[in-house]
């Protein structure tokens, strides 16, 4: 519009007119406006150089400014510092900072175990499960119990698997490993305890205790109405003792539940799962349906 009013021409004209009863002359303006087809043209001309500069201004600009704020942010950072992770480093975690989660320093985990670890915790309680118990061997690696029979379980699962035909993935723990920054002599520093007794806390109580006053723990517990944390662990103790530890129990020397009847009642080979079957429960019918890994539906009988 602006080129177009550059070339637009105004004409002013003035005119005598006589009034039809008085006869009185009054003069009257008029304006008009005039374009000729070449406005029109220069118009036309003014607006293309105009884009045609624009475009050969952009094309100029540096490709990161019509990038977005965020993606010339991040461009930024792959040249700083995000360079050590175009080659990341496989001796240790490749952490954005110091912890693996920036925006919660506070967490810091430990390193999990080694495999190599776990392999010896396994040779260990094979070779005499009397003397390596679970509980001797969370007071050698520094572990609670409870790791060390998950431990077990699963690398008596892994031993079964492997003699049925699965391959292990070794390369791939070891990589894992690598980059989790795990050792394979578990530090001495890094402890847990081997049983976490967590008694249900109520409400906060006060007794008022003289400075000379003689007050142990059982004291504290007849206050607290709890048992003594000696007997408590006295009696975790014996409960290992009338139940020890069974790693044959733990996976494959269960008694397998009894095979409830069935009744087939399609087969779609779509629905095929070389892997799993699954069990499926209606609860408003009431009633199990299994479908088997090749496709099978199959009802379970009401007993």
């Amino acid at each position: 519009m602006a080129s177009l009013s550059l070339a637009t021409r105004a004409l002013w004209s003035l005119k005598a007119v006589k009034a039809p009863m008085t006869g009185a002359t009054t003069l009257t303006s008029q304006r008009l406006i005039h374009t000729t087809r070449l406005a029109f043209d220069e118009a036309k001309s003014e607006d293309t150089a105009a884009s045609d500069e624009a475009a050969a201004e952009s094309e100029a600009a540096p490709v990161s400014q019509k990038l977005p704020h965020r993606r010339r942010n991040f461009n930024k950072w792959l040249e700083s510092e995000g360079t050590r992770f175009a080659t990341p480093s496989f001796s240790g975690p490749n952490f954005v900072g110091d912890v693996p989660f920036p925006m919660n320093p506070l967490f810091k985990p430990t390193p999990p175990i080694s495999n190599f670890a776990k392999e010896e915790i396994y040779k260990l309680h094979r070779a005499d499960s009397t003397k390596w118990t679970p509980r001797q061997l969370g007071t050698k690696y520094n572990i609670s119990i409870k790791r060390v029979e998950a431990i077990l379980r699963l690398k008596h699962l892994e031993q079964e698997m492997v003699a049925e035909g699965f391959v292990a993935q070794e390369s791939f723990t070891k990589g894992m490993e690598q980059l989790m920054g795990v050792k394979a002599e578990r530090s001495a520093a890094i402890t847990e305890p081997l049983t976490d007794i967590l008694p249900q806390v109520g409400s906060p109580k006060f007794e008022a205790v003289d400075e000379d006053q003689h007050f142990t723990a059982e004291d504290a517990a007849k206050v607290l109405k709890r048992r003594p944390l000696a007997e408590i662990k006295a009696r975790l103790l014996e409960e290992e003792r009338q139940k020890p530890f069974k790693l044959v129990d733990s996976v494959k020397g269960l008694a397998k539940p009894e095979q409830l009847p069935t009744i087939p009642i399609s087969r779609n080979t779509a629905e095929a799962n070389p892997r799993f079957k699954f069990a499926i429960v209606d609860t408003s019918a009431k009633a199990t349906l299994i479908r088997e890994k090749d496709g099978t539906l199959l009802q379970v009988q009401k007993s």
